[in-house]
Protein backbone atom coordinates (compact mmCIF):
# COMPACT_ATOMS: atom_id res chain seq x y z
CA UNK A 1 0.00 0.00 0.00
CA UNK A 2 1.49 3.61 -0.96
CA UNK A 3 -0.03 6.63 0.44
CA UNK A 4 -1.73 8.24 -2.65
CA UNK A 5 -1.67 12.10 -3.71
CA UNK A 6 -4.83 12.99 -2.12
CA UNK A 7 -4.89 10.64 1.00
CA UNK A 8 -4.04 11.83 4.66
CA UNK A 9 -2.46 9.08 6.76
CA UNK A 10 -2.39 9.36 10.32
CA UNK A 11 1.03 6.98 11.72
CA UNK A 12 2.35 5.70 14.79
CA UNK A 13 6.19 6.88 15.24
CA UNK A 14 8.22 4.34 17.67
CA UNK A 15 12.18 3.92 18.10
CA UNK A 16 14.65 1.25 18.05
CA UNK A 17 17.98 2.51 19.64
CA UNK A 18 18.64 6.35 18.40
CA UNK A 19 16.52 5.93 14.62
CA UNK A 20 12.69 6.94 14.71
CA UNK A 21 10.20 4.55 12.28
CA UNK A 22 6.65 4.85 11.52
CA UNK A 23 3.78 2.62 11.05
CA UNK A 24 -0.10 3.02 9.60
CA UNK A 25 -2.19 3.56 12.41
CA UNK A 26 -4.92 1.71 10.42
CA UNK A 27 -2.38 -1.53 11.17
CA UNK A 28 -2.00 -0.71 14.84
CA UNK A 29 -4.39 -1.83 17.17
CA UNK A 30 -3.04 -0.72 20.66
CA UNK A 31 0.56 -0.26 22.55
CA UNK A 32 1.03 -2.41 25.72
CA UNK A 33 4.16 -2.72 27.73
CA UNK A 34 6.39 -5.85 27.54
CA UNK A 35 5.70 -9.17 29.19
CA UNK A 36 6.89 -12.10 29.55
CA UNK A 37 7.78 -14.04 25.93
CA UNK A 38 7.55 -17.93 25.54
CA UNK A 39 10.36 -19.11 23.01
CA UNK A 40 8.66 -21.80 20.69
CA UNK A 41 10.92 -23.49 18.49
CA UNK A 42 11.11 -23.91 14.44
CA UNK A 43 10.10 -19.93 13.82
CA UNK A 44 11.79 -17.60 11.80
CA UNK A 45 14.94 -15.68 13.33
CA UNK A 46 12.92 -12.52 14.16
CA UNK A 47 10.00 -13.98 16.31
CA UNK A 48 11.80 -13.97 19.81
CA UNK A 49 8.12 -16.45 20.89
CA UNK A 50 4.75 -16.09 21.53
CA UNK A 51 2.43 -14.11 24.14
CA UNK A 52 -0.85 -14.83 25.73
CA UNK A 53 -3.22 -11.80 25.22
CA UNK A 54 -6.72 -12.16 26.66
CA UNK A 55 -6.93 -15.91 25.48
CA UNK A 56 -4.94 -15.10 22.22
CA UNK A 57 -1.66 -16.44 21.08
CA UNK A 58 0.48 -13.46 19.00
CA UNK A 59 4.01 -13.95 17.90
CA UNK A 60 6.31 -11.55 19.69
CA UNK A 61 8.66 -10.09 16.64
CA UNK A 62 11.94 -8.48 16.57
CA UNK A 63 11.80 -4.93 14.18
CA UNK A 64 15.85 -5.05 15.05
CA UNK A 65 16.55 -8.27 13.78
CA UNK A 66 14.24 -7.59 10.60
CA UNK A 67 16.17 -4.39 10.16
CA UNK A 68 19.70 -5.67 10.83
CA UNK A 69 19.81 -3.67 13.89
CA UNK A 70 21.91 -5.48 16.74
CA UNK A 71 19.96 -7.64 18.94
CA UNK A 72 19.31 -6.91 22.85
CA UNK A 73 17.01 -8.75 25.16
CA UNK A 74 13.69 -7.70 26.01
CA UNK A 75 13.62 -5.01 28.99
CA UNK A 76 10.42 -3.99 31.38
CA UNK A 77 10.51 -0.59 29.93
CA UNK A 78 10.06 -2.00 26.83
CA UNK A 79 6.90 -2.09 24.72
CA UNK A 80 4.53 -4.23 22.15
CA UNK A 81 2.84 -2.81 19.47
CA UNK A 82 -0.04 -5.01 18.70
CA UNK A 83 -0.40 -4.83 14.87
CA UNK A 84 -1.63 -7.06 12.02
CA UNK A 85 -0.44 -7.98 8.76
CA UNK A 86 -3.10 -9.15 6.13
CA UNK A 87 -2.73 -12.85 7.44
CA UNK A 88 -2.11 -12.82 11.31
CA UNK A 89 -1.52 -10.06 14.52
CA UNK A 90 1.91 -9.53 15.78
CA UNK A 91 3.44 -7.74 18.62
CA UNK A 92 6.09 -5.90 17.85
CA UNK A 93 9.20 -5.44 20.20
CA UNK A 94 10.35 -1.27 20.53
CA UNK A 95 11.60 1.08 22.71
CA UNK A 96 9.49 3.61 22.47
CA UNK A 97 6.07 5.24 21.15
CA UNK A 98 6.39 8.48 20.62
CA UNK A 99 2.54 9.14 19.58
CA UNK A 100 0.85 10.00 16.53
CA UNK A 101 1.03 12.28 13.50
CA UNK A 102 -0.73 12.97 10.65
CA UNK A 103 0.45 13.85 6.94
CA UNK A 104 -0.36 14.14 3.39
CA UNK A 105 1.68 12.79 0.18
CA UNK A 106 3.34 15.57 -0.16
CA UNK A 107 5.01 15.40 2.83
CA UNK A 108 5.99 11.65 2.48
CA UNK A 109 8.51 10.99 -0.14
CA UNK A 110 8.62 7.51 -2.16
CA UNK A 111 11.25 4.90 -1.35
CA UNK A 112 12.49 4.05 -5.10
CA UNK A 113 13.61 7.99 -5.21
CA UNK A 114 15.59 7.62 -2.18
CA UNK A 115 16.59 4.23 -2.24
CA UNK A 116 16.41 2.65 -5.34
CA UNK A 117 15.84 -1.29 -5.63
CA UNK A 118 16.00 -1.41 -1.95
CA UNK A 119 13.02 0.08 -0.59
CA UNK A 120 11.06 -2.91 -1.10
CA UNK A 121 10.02 -2.85 2.93
CA UNK A 122 9.44 0.67 3.07
CA UNK A 123 6.22 2.09 2.24
CA UNK A 124 7.94 5.71 2.25
CA UNK A 125 9.78 8.14 4.07
CA UNK A 126 9.24 11.43 6.00
CA UNK A 127 11.24 14.30 7.48
CA UNK A 128 10.01 15.21 10.81
CA UNK A 129 11.88 17.44 13.56
CA UNK A 130 15.58 16.79 11.57
CA UNK A 131 14.91 13.18 11.24
CA UNK A 132 14.01 11.05 8.70
CA UNK A 133 11.25 8.59 9.36
CA UNK A 134 11.19 5.43 7.74
CA UNK A 135 7.43 4.25 7.17
CA UNK A 136 7.15 0.55 7.13
CA UNK A 137 4.78 -1.88 5.50
CA UNK A 138 4.43 -4.88 7.60
CA UNK A 139 3.28 -7.31 4.30
CA UNK A 140 6.39 -6.64 2.84
CA UNK A 141 8.24 -6.54 5.60
CA UNK A 142 7.55 -10.11 6.48
CA UNK A 143 7.42 -12.39 3.72
CA UNK A 144 4.73 -15.27 2.78
CA UNK A 145 7.11 -18.02 4.21
CA UNK A 146 8.06 -16.02 7.25
CA UNK A 147 4.05 -15.44 7.88
CA UNK A 148 3.04 -19.32 7.40
CA UNK A 149 5.88 -20.34 9.65
CA UNK A 150 4.42 -18.08 12.26
CA UNK A 151 1.10 -19.55 12.02
CA UNK A 152 1.87 -23.13 11.89
CA UNK A 153 3.85 -22.41 15.22
CA UNK A 154 0.60 -20.89 16.47
CA UNK A 155 -1.43 -23.85 15.86
CA UNK A 156 1.18 -26.15 17.05
CA UNK A 157 1.17 -24.61 20.93
CA UNK A 158 -2.46 -24.63 20.67
CA UNK A 159 -2.94 -28.62 20.20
Amino acid sequence: MSISSNENQTLVLFRLGQQRYALRLSAVDRVIRAVAVTPVPETPAFVLGLINMAGQLLPVCSLRSCLGLPERPLRPEDLFVITRTARLPVALMVDDVSGLVSLNAAQTVAPEIVLPGRGCRVEGLVKLDDNIILIYDLDKLFTQNDQERILQAQVSLKM
